[in-house]
């Protein structure tokens, strides 16, 4: 078959000239078309590519950020056991409050922007000089440590003797309005104070409320695992509550804290772990152990730390425990006084009331009905720790 013919089939514009070669017109109107479409292949294979590669980062790489949202709010009574001494089972709850901490994505740090009960964090300013696990060790501690306040405030409260013994002050927390911002952290363990030993955090709190606002204090320091002994000096302020007592901004445990306990009580806070359920682990060890409801048959929910001395300090998460308390149906929420306005601007509708020790937080639980009302009356003097 002529070339010419062949050509004129495929309805391919023929030049005059019979010479020029099948192939040749080939070359020239078939493969630039093939090459174009495959930079176009390439080029969306490529975009997808990236756009997976983006999405995969959004939704799987952890960023050095957390986000803090509302966890759970838990009865206590139905996690104390008691043993050596009469129980009881009484209407209304006692709940401590949990707020959920996790390592954010991209992905999660868009979604935290429109959700007004989250709040994201930098690693930095949420652990310290800490990693994430020595992070973790020290919130199982302080978990424990707390457990073992709650049971010795509640059981001195009861009218038992008690004695303890313990290794120094754990920082927990460091106000950024106070006076130890910047130059302690959370973990760092105080073992003297104007070279007396501090062995309990007791100690340290009577120490500070003995200082005069204003003074200059030295203090020595310890890394959590006794490493690193220094020296810091640090200019005390005065208290919110008391401006004729020494401020240092922090609150803290006791390290290695060991009680002669006359009766063992059992608190199972499962993986929850942090300080910040000592009041509410103290006032239900209190109400297992009192024939009437302590908390007048009410739901009740409670934020703060809880010291040998019956103080209660401050906590963070804040805003997402007083969502978790909304959230459980609770009627009433105690909180350290120092977080109450941060508290209330989320309640709601929610009851909240500023309690600074157990004494305070008993004479609330009192206007509900609970509270002194149904325990015997107050031991006219505590046995010292």
């Amino acid at each position: 078959m002529p070339p010419g013919a062949a050509l004129s089939d495929v309805d391919t514009p023929q030049p005059d000239s019979e010479t020029m070669p099948t192939a040749g017109v080939a070359d020239h109107s078939v493969a630039p078309a093939k090459s174009a479409n495959r930079t176009r292949r390439l080029v969306v294979w490529v975009v997808a590519a990236v756009v997976v590669a983006l999405v995969t980062a959004a939704l799987f790489v952890r960023l050095p950020y957390y986000t803090l949202s509302p966890g759970s709010s838990r009865a206590t009574e139905p996690l104390i056991t008691v043993t050596d001494a009469e129980t009881f089972e009484n209407d209304g709850s006692i709940d401590f409050l949990t707020v959920s901490l996790r390592q954010a994505t991209a992905a999660e740090l868009a979604a935290a922007w429109f959700d007004a009960a989250v709040e994201v964090e930098s690693e930095e300013d949420l652990f310290g000089k800490q990693s994430e696990s020595e992070n973790r060790d020290i919130n199982v501690r302080m978990m424990s440590d707390s457990k073992d306040a709650a049971a010795y405030q509640a059981l001195t409260r009861l009218g038992y003797t008690i004695t303890s013994t313990g290794t120094g002050a754990i920082v927990a927390s460091v106000r950024t309005d106070g006076p130890a911002h910047g130059v302690l952290s959370k973990g760092d363990v105080i073992v003297a104070v104007q070279g007396q030993p501090i062995t309990l955090n007791s100690e340290l709190v009577a120490a500070l409320g003995a200082a005069t606002p204003g003074s200059l204090v030295e203090f020595v320091v310890q890394n959590f695992d006794g490493t690193d002994e220094h020296t810091i000096e640090i200019r005390l302020g005065a208290r919110p509550d008391d401006p004729s007592r020494g401020y240092l901004g922090v609150s803290a445990f006791t390290r290695d804290l060991n009680f002669d306990f006359p009766v063992t009580v059992t608190i199972n806070s499962g993986v929850v772990s942090g300080p910040s359920a000592g009041l509410a682990f103290t006032l239900g060890v209190l109400d297992v152990l009192t024939p009437g409801s302590l908390t007048g048959g009410r739901h009740i929910a409670t934020t703060g730390t809880m010291d040998l001395n019956g103080v209660v300090g401050p906590v963070g998460g804040v805003h997402q425990k007083v969502v978790a308390a909304r959230r459980s149906g609770a009627e009433l929420m105690l909180v350290p006084s120092s977080e109450l306005d941060d508290a209330r601007r989320y309640a709601e509708g929610l009851r909240i009331e500023p309690a600074d020790s157990l004494d305070e937080a008993l004479a609330i639980l009192t206007t509900v009905g609970g509270g002194n009302d149904v325990l015997p009356p107050k031991p006219s003097s505590e046995p010292g720790f």
